[in-house]
């Protein structure tokens, strides 16, 4: 396989993955916002927050995925 047929490759399943992780850290930030609206103690209102805290995080390593192949695809052409 080529390396310019690689990249293409490795940019379009990259682009499909980071776009159903984004679709699944918005169904968890619902979940877990809709916990702390019915939360009735502060037990789970901490749970719901931890929820929210860990998608937030999840987020924040698809975002670093999306960085690290733009750099690697700069660096591979």
């Amino acid at each position: 396989m080529p390396n310019g047929q690689l990249l293409s490759v490795v940019s379009r399943a990259t682009t499909i993955l980071m776009g159903m992780a984004g679709g699944v850290f918005s169904l968890v930030m619902v979940y877990g916002g809709i916990r702390f609206m019915m939360a009735h103690s502060p037990r789970a209102v901490q749970g719901a927050k931890e929820i929210m805290g860990r998608a937030a995080l999840g987020l924040l390593l698809i975002l670093l995925v999306g960085a690290l192949r733009e750099l690697l695809q700069y660096l591979a052409s």
